[in-house]
């Protein structure tokens, strides 16, 4: 049996969902409306979901959720609302919610919801995977600035040394980048001593092994 917390202040919404939730047949569904009746169900029974409605007052500050964690650390947290959540979609995904579900959404996406989150697995509207991969791509270049700064490489270094891993000759990177061959020997001289190496092909590795390329 699969126990369930749901958490909505409207008590036929809650009541409803339990209904629907409970044909499935291997859910047990608890219903409660406020963070004090969560709290104090939590103290008293494990619970393996944790649904509940963003747009609930208590929830502004997110305390709820801190508790949660500290009673019933492994509880799912899984949020079910009409609210747009994506102003709040970062320190929730912080606070441990695995995924967000709409109340327009039809039961059995609710269903396939929790049966994911079961599993291990996220669901959550498309919108919000773009913000994610967003924020993916900002920690990537952020990730990559770093490795710069550490060794000290410019871009226009960056920019030979993928030329190199390329098989490119000096001359032709010379003239790819439109500058003279002896810029290129000093920059490769340049950067050979920046990453502590002696030739290209150790150039080459040791940006690959510290995810410059």
């Amino acid at each position: 049996m699969v126990n369930i917390l749901v958490v909505d202040n409207h008590k036929a919404v809650g009541e409803g969902i339990k209904l629907l939730l409970e044909q499935e047949g291997i859910f047990h569904v608890t219903v409660v409306r406020t963070d004090e009746e969560s709290l104090n169900a939590l103290s008293q029974q494990t619970f393996d979901i944790f649904l509940f409605d963003i747009n609930m007052p208590f929830l502004k500050d997110l305390g709820l959720l801190k508790k949660v964690k500290k009673l019933n650390y492994d509880v799912i947290k899984i949020i079910y609302t009409g609210y747009d959540i994506e102003p709040f979609f970062d320190i929730l995904v912080e606070s441990g919610v695995s995924s967000f579900v709409s109340k327009t959404a039809s039961t059995e996406n609710l269903i396939a919801a929790i049966y994911s989150a079961l599993d291990g697995n996220a669901m959550m509207p498309v919108q919000l995977l773009q913000r994610l991969k967003v924020i993916d791509r900002q920690k990537n270049k952020m990730e990559l600035m770093n490795q710069l700064f550490q060794y000290d490489l410019q871009k226009n270094e960056l920019a030979l040394l993928k030329l190199v891993a390329a098989g490119e000759t000096n001359k032709k990177i010379a003239e790819n980048l439109f500058v003279s061959l002896r810029t290129v020997e000093y920059r490769l001289t340049k950067i050979f001593k920046k990453l502590q190496v002696h030739s290209r092909i150790e150039a080459v590795k040791k940006i690959r092994d510290i995810g410059l390329l």
